[in-house]
């Protein structure tokens, strides 16, 4: 053990009532602001990933696209058969391929009317993302002979007054109006209502059949990325990938992702990122002036102890390391118990959503949360350096002391 570490654990056993009050405080408050640190980044990281997972599951990742068109297309169809699609499927980022077809329609009542984009899919969609959000009755199977079955959100069945199982009449507006008649199989809450309350699905040779297309014909080309991809980095991986793959029979798309068509909930997210940006930097600013005024009250009540370990022949540094490794006992202990009780909070939040949220106002019905162990460790990391780095600071204090005048005070 060198000398420094044996005079601050000797330090740590002594010193007045008031001194070790002002250490306790100071271990706590680190502790706290760790804690708070911890939570409000996995809070914002299950935000992001919640939402993120919601949006693309309506709409994909990443979309192909007629130039000038929306992926919400009725009138200029093209083929899904394209010669890259395969070259595509097998990117490592991807985790499928799906053309589909929209349609819009009126769903009617006797008491309520309501306009509804009917999102047409074949077989071999991933139902998976409606399969977590589904509340009741079953998913549709397209498989075999054409189907009416139809899968509306629990907002729209809700005002307009259906039920599983209950017929629903869709008027199709277009040179000529046409009537059809659908069985709804299921209901399905995403947490996202502006979406929820639009969004209907459907048999994609019903939408192919009312929009006069051939049965390869689709309206865009869905893309689904593995979770954790950097959605912009896919996009123009696609987009470089189809203009080398590209072949003259191939329809001329446009790539475009989520982010762009929902960039108001994107934007949203990102502001939750400063936010909390804010939150890490105020709590590391606390934390680190609250370990300072305990090392200035440890120094002011060791002056004289100071003053005998430089007339010993110790150097301002040497005393200063011995005052930094006592500070970083207190930042250690912090730091402990702050990760203990702020992961104990998210867990505790995870597995129970005792925190409940309004939809309408934050996309979720729980607070949210990820934790992720990388950025637990860059945190505490970051944490520990910063506020030994404020600590740093107030040992310049040693360098004034006068050994000879200490001395003469005792």
């Amino acid at each position: 053990m060198s000398a420094e570490r044996f005079i601050a654990t000797k330090l740590a056993k002594g010193g007045e009532r008031w001194s070790r009050t002002s250490n306790t405080i100071a271990w706590i408050s680190v502790a706290l602001s760790v804690a708070i640190m911890i939570v409000a980044i996995a809070v914002v990281a299950g935000f992001k990933q919640e939402i993120r997972s919601r949006v693309t599951g309506f709409m994909g990742s990443v979309l192909l696209v007629q130039p000038g068109q929306g992926p919400i297309n009725e009138h200029y169809p093209f083929s899904e058969n394209l010669s890259y699609r395969e070259r595509l499927a097998a990117e490592p980022v991807v985790m499928g391929v799906s053309g589909v077809a929209w349609r819009s329609g009126l769903i009617k009542t006797d008491d309520n009317i309501d306009g509804l984009y009917f999102k047409g899919v074949d077989s071999l969609y991933d139902f998976s993302f409606f399969g977590d959000c589904l509340v009741d009755g079953a998913l549709p199977d397209y498989r075999g002979r054409i189907s009416n079955d139809i899968l509306l959100s629990r907002v729209t069945a809700q005002k307009m007054g259906f039920s599983v199982g209950d017929d629903v009449v869709v008027y199709f507006i277009g040179d000529e109006v046409k009537v059809r008649k659908f069985r709804l199989c299921g209901l399905y809450e995403a947490g996202l209502e502006e979406i929820d309350a639009r969004m209907a699905i459907t048999d994609r040779r019903q939408v192919q059949r009312l929009n006069g297309w051939e049965g390869d014909e689709v309206s865009s080309m869905e893309i689904r990325l593995k979770p954790g991809t950097s959605i912009e980095r896919a996009s123009d991986r696609i987009e470089e990938l189809i203009f080398i793959e590209m072949d003259e029979d191939d329809t001329a798309l446009f790539v475009t992702h989520v982010k762009k068509l929902y960039g108001h909930i994107f934007d949203w997210l990102a502001l939750l990122d400063t936010n909390v940006l804010m939150i890490l930097l105020l709590m590391v600013v606390v934390a680190g002036f609250n370990m300072i005024s305990a090392m200035l009250i440890i120094l002011f009540e060791k002056i004289s102890a100071i003053g005998l370990l430089k007339a010993l022949g110790m150097t301002s540094r040497e005393v200063g390391k011995v005052f930094l490794l006592r500070a970083g006992a207190l930042v250690g202990k912090g730091m402990l118990w702050g990760n203990i009780v702020g992961v104990a909070v998210c867990l505790v939040q995870k597995y129970t959503r005792l925190i409940k949220l309004d939809p309408a106002n934050y996309f979720v019905s729980a607070v949210p949360i990820d934790l992720n162990v990388g950025q637990l460790l860059i945190l505490n990391l970051a944490a520990v350096l910063l506020m030994m780095l404020l600590i740093s600071l107030s040992t310049r204090f040693i360098a004034k002391i006068s050994p000879d005048r200490t001395m003469r005070v005792e």
